[in-house]
């Protein structure tokens, strides 16, 4: 992720292109169709600020080092071959548990209270030894 920040008017600006699925102060995410488009015009040896400036992406909005790691991203996923997806590193909590099966879920759940079980056998202990010391 790039320190350069949008103004709110880049953001609007980026928000209204086609090829923008996603857009905040601090980054901007393609559409998959833009992204797969892009790799094949790289493989034709098009330079990626032409590719955006055909699309009406204004590249002096984005800067050149988002374009660089734009540019790096989309020949990754292609030799990688698994797809352009946008891929959300930072998964909450509850999607995580959603991919969980039902007895999973259990399981899991009746190990966090047998560890809980054990942190307030400890802190009781730890508190008797506390005020026994005291004495």
């Amino acid at each position: 992720m790039s320190k350069k920040r949008f103004s709110e008017e880049q953001v609007i600006a980026l928000r209204m292109n086609s090829s923008v699925e996603r857009v905040s102060n601090l980054s901007v995410s393609f559409t998959e169709e833009f992204k797969r488009e892009a790799y094949g015009e790289l493989l034709s040896g098009k330079p990626m600020w032409q590719i955006f400036s055909e699309r009406g992406i204004d590249t002096e909005i984005l800067g050149p080092v988002r374009v660089l790691k734009f540019q790096q991203f989309v020949r990754n996923c292609g030799k990688r071959g698994d797809g352009f997806k946008n891929r959300n590193r930072w998964k909450s909590q509850k999607s995580k548990d959603e991919e969980k099966g039902a007895d999973t879920r259990v399981t899991s759940l009746e190990n966090e209270v047998a560890y809980l079980r054990q942190v307030v056998e400890f802190l009781k202990k730890m508190q008797q030894a506390d005020t026994g010391a005291k004495k």
